[in-house]
């Protein structure tokens, strides 16, 4: 998968813009997110009719994350399996594999 630099800077500035951190940190984060993803889809686990590799940003107490996961459907689009991958710590920068 290749991963696009201005997607990677827009979502770096409106990550600084809303946790008010260093850019050095929301740039560690953006980049962190898009290895999740690309470490999710080399394993097998990638978007496809049935499968769908999402980020979920989650902000309370103080600390903001972004939860990557994957949630693979049924033909009939019923969730059959949801396989959690990790989370970015958006204040730090850091990538916690689940």
């Amino acid at each position: 998968m290749k991963y696009s630099k201005s997607q990677i800077m827009k979502s770096a500035w409106a990550l600084r813009r809303r946790n008010h951190v260093s850019m050095s940190v929301v740039l560690k984060a953006a980049w962190a997110v898009v290895k999740a993803r690309i470490a999710a889809e080399e394993a097998g686990i990638e978007s496809g009719w049935n499968y769908k590799v999402s980020v979920d940003l989650w902000e309370k107490y103080g600390k903001s994350r972004s939860y990557v996961n994957t949630r693979i459907y049924t033909n009939a689009w019923n969730l059959k399996k949801e396989i959690k991958i990790g989370y970015v710590d958006l204040t730090t920068g850091a990538f916690v594999a689940a």
